[in-house]
């Protein structure tokens, strides 16, 4: 049965001058936790929603990769609206110093544990690729991607791998690239500007380290940092909810978005399920 609930607490943002901290770290360190973010009602509403609409646990499985089993939009169940927040908002608009907001998506993940013992990182990457003068804008015309800990993730339980400071390596390795090109950035061949941009840049991915942290916190990444997963190990399962918000007028990242019809596809339930006031979140 999907949840219907009452709605969940709000969130918890951290003090100005702390929130102001993390943010720097964000912008330095490519990645930065706000703990206790969500409360611990909300994480278990959200992990029971996520295994009803994902359906039963696959049993362990002999397999050199954790079993991970991703839901995208369309997702069904009010909670999902629940889950855009004035927080939510209250943040994307102080990274993005956007005008008018967009939701990029939402997703359910849930890692089950794999047989095998190796938690070392597999599928090291960029989520995206972006030039410098996306980061530079104001607004920004990149993304925020918000990575919410349904449950609390312990070394080896399936952990993100990431290599700090690194998007700063591939923002350079990016204007190279475009540079090579007569400052031509062609947004839409991401597969070939990926690799280019972590072939140009070679980031030492011995400096990685593993991102543990507690249920409810809230982990936020630039979509530049090179970061992988990692097996889960451990018997209990690893859930988190992803969140990307990006400004209405970031054109070029909309037009990739709409040539992967990424957007595609919200149901009517978070429709309608957003304040009015709220709804332009989910045009083009």
């Amino acid at each position: 049965m999907l949840t219907t609930a009452s709605p969940p607490r709000a969130p918890t943002l951290p003090p100005t001058a702390e929130l102001d901290r993390r943010l720097a770290e964000l912008d330095k360190q490519g990645f930065t936790i706000l703990p206790g973010f969500l409360d611990r009602e909300t994480t278990r509403r959200l992990r029971e929603h996520t295994d009803a609409v994902i359906g039963t646990k696959p049993p362990n499985v002999d397999a050199h990769q954790s079993v991970i089993s991703t839901l995208r939009h369309p997702i069904p169940g009010d909670i999902m609206a629940e889950m855009v927040t004035e927080q939510h908002l209250e943040l994307a608009n102080r990274i993005l110093q956007a005008n008018e907001l967009r939701l990029i998506e939402q997703v359910l993940l849930r890692t089950d544990t794999a047989k095998v013992l190796d938690p070392s990182p597999c599928g090291w990457h960029i989520d995206m690729a972006f030039h410098p003068k996306h980061y530079a804008a104001r607004p920004q015309q990149t993304y925020v991607h918000m990575v919410h800990m349904l449950s609390t993730v312990k070394p080896g339980g399936g952990a993100t791998m990431v290599v700090p400071g690194s998007h700063h390596q591939h923002y350079a390795a990016a204007k190279q690239l475009a540079d090579q090109h007569h400052g031509q950035f062609d947004m839409l061949d991401q597969k070939t500007i990926k690799e280019e941009i972590l072939r140009i840049a070679n980031v030492d991915k011995t400096k990685a380290v593993e991102i543990p942290a507690n249920e409810g916190d809230l982990v936020m990444f630039n979509p530049m940092c090179l970061h992988a997963g990692s097996r889960n190990t451990l018997t209990q399962s690893r859930y988190v909810m992803f969140m990307q918000f990006m400004d209405a007028s970031a054109t070029e990242l909309n037009t990739v978005l709409n040539d992967m019809k990424w957007r595609d596809g919200f149901p009517d339930s978070l429709r309608n399920g957003l304040p009015p006031q709220w709804r332009s979140l989910l045009n083009r």
